[in-house]
């Protein structure tokens, strides 16, 4: 973090050409520099601002500087702002007790080094810089830790934390209601003040076979309550390194699972409902699908028959041809919905046909163009001097390429998005290539999954199902193709289709 507003340097002075001449020779530093004609007017300033340093004037009529200094020392906010006293006297006209008496840190006679002037008064605003960074830093984990401590506090499991003895130095009000036992009493006490130690060992004991003292451990253990009534609890614990490589204490939860003993009856009617709600799920799509279907049939159905028509202008057909192509993408995607809901994508789902990749590729960055405009991205397209041609479902590959560019430009604030074609010995390769924020190694492997949402994702607010990526994986791969993905963190990603040309050339012959 840094800290944004300049360092405030109050002078006062009532001499307003002593006042010009400072600032003059403050100026190259960089700091607001504000100006007070009396020592009333420097008592309001400090009232409504903090200053890193206060250049107060000894000689001013009605209240000298020394009588300045003592009412700004008593406000406790300024009580530590560090003063220089600058006087036209002698050294020798000032008694040496009367300099420091009302917290002057330094006192300077004029004529005043400007060098010297600059230098005293830059060390003290660095200072007062580096303690507001160091403030705004202890407010945020302040902050913090009041929002965990809120967070835990609700939890809906018991949550502890024991020091190196097994003494509890933490429990929410979730651990007290399984436990029964309070925050207070349990604080300070050993483990066998809620669990007897003979029979149920603490964490640290659970270790005496292990060699791993890293790992997460889950143990049940049974309360039992002073009414004589039991419960059992899942208690999971995990150590806290200390700065030498040992274990400072434990964290962990409680959980109730009393209810387990009916948990095979309660799973047989999960299951049972689960059947009814995947059932009634079927139905649903079935008449969804048809409610969106019939429509977007008709519409096709119309567009088609304008379209052989004779009378139309090229504008017209244009804009028909863009109705047409969408209406036709749009009944696609009610199909893919459909398919990720009950089967994988094949290739006999697939209307393979001739098609020029470079045509189709601009399509979909053209749809985007506006977009990416307003976002401030540069999307561009770029192609060998003899674009491939391929035997693809064109509107699936339209539908894939659309999927990809849509979420570079959702990942991608700033910089380029670019689609290359590119035709090797044995295939043509089509990559989009972004500057986003890049995706963490640890989602690569599941960035295709289903409903996969990164926390990336999550926590950069951007919205989203989760299956485009799938449904691209599944379409891809129909076409006899595969789709790979490189991305490094904070600098990119990019998802490149791989499609046979061997397949492509027999099939076209």
């Amino acid at each position: 973090m840094t800290y944004e507003s300049p360092a405030a340097i109050l002078v006062v002075d009532d001499n307003p050409a002593k006042r010009l001449a400072t600032k003059a020779v403050l100026a190259p530093l960089g700091y607001e520099i504000v100006e007070a004609d009396s020592g009333l007017a420097a008592l309001r300033c400090v009232m409504v601002q903090d200053f890193a340093v206060i250049l107060l004037d000894v000689r001013m009529p009605v209240m000298d500087g020394f009588e300045t200094a003592a009412l700004i020392r008593k406000r406790q906010q300024s009580e530590m702002t560090p003063i220089i006293f600058i006087t036209a006297h002698g050294s020798d006209d000032i008694e040496q007790a009367d300099r420091y008496a009302d917290g002057a840190v330094d006192f300077m006679f004029a004529p005043v080094p400007p060098s010297e002037l600059r230098a005293k008064v830059a060390v003290f605003a660095n200072h007062f810089i580096r303690a507001e960074l160091l403030a705004e830093q202890a407010r945020e984990v302040q902050a913090y830790a009041d929002q965990l401590r809120l967070l835990t506090d609700a939890a809906p499991i018991g949550i502890f934390q024991t020091d190196i003895d097994n003494r509890y130095v933490y429990t929410n009000p979730r651990w007290t209601e399984i436990t029964g036992i309070t925050a207070e009493a349990a604080a300070g006490h050993r483990w066998g003040s809620v669990i007897d130690p003979n029979r149920h060992p603490s964490p640290s004991d659970w270790l005496s076979d292990r060699s791993d003292d890293r790992v997460e451990l889950h143990r049940r253990v049974e309360i039992v309550h002073p009414d004589s009534t039991s419960q059992m609890v899942l208690t999971t614990a995990k150590p806290i390194p200390d700065n030498v490589g040992g274990i400072a204490g434990w964290v962990g939860t409680v959980a109730d699972v009393t209810a387990e003993a009916g948990a095979e009856a309660a799973m047989i009617a999960a299951h049972d409902a689960a059947l009814s709600a995947s059932e009634m799920q079927k139905a649903f799509v079935a008449s969804a699908s048809h409610e969106l279907r019939t429509p977007t049939t008709s519409i096709l159905g119309y567009v088609e028959t304008v379209l052989e028509s004779d009378d139309l202008t090229q504008q017209d057909r244009d804009f028909l041809e863009v109705v047409h192509r969408n209406a036709q993408r749009l009944t696609r995607l009610i199909d893919d919905l459909l398919f990720v809901g009950q089967a994988e994508i094949g290739p006999s789902m697939m209307h393979f046909e001739p098609t020029d990749v470079l045509p189709l590729v601009e399509r979909v960055t053209s749809a985007f163009a506006a977009d990416a405009q307003r976002a401030g991205i540069t999307l561009v397209t770029c192609c060998e001097s003899e674009p491939p041609r391929a035997l693809v479902d064109p509107l699936r590959l339209e539908q894939v390429l659309t999927n990809l560019v849509s979420n570079a430009l959702k990942f991608t604030h700033q910089g380029e998005i670019s689609v290359n074609i590119h035709r090797g010995d044995d295939s043509v390769e089509i990559s989009v290539a972004d500057s986003g924020i890049g995706i963490d190694p640890a989602d690569i492997d599941n960035i295709f999954g289903r409903f996969y949402r990164t926390q990336r994702a999550h926590d950069t607010g951007v919205n989203g199902s989760g299956l485009g990526l799938a449904i691209a994986k599944g379409m891809v791969e129909a076409q006899n193709g595969q789709i790979e993905v490189t991305s490094e963190l904070g600098h990119g990603s990019t998802f490149t289709l791989t499609l046979p040309v061997a397949h492509f050339e027999k099939a076209m012959a």
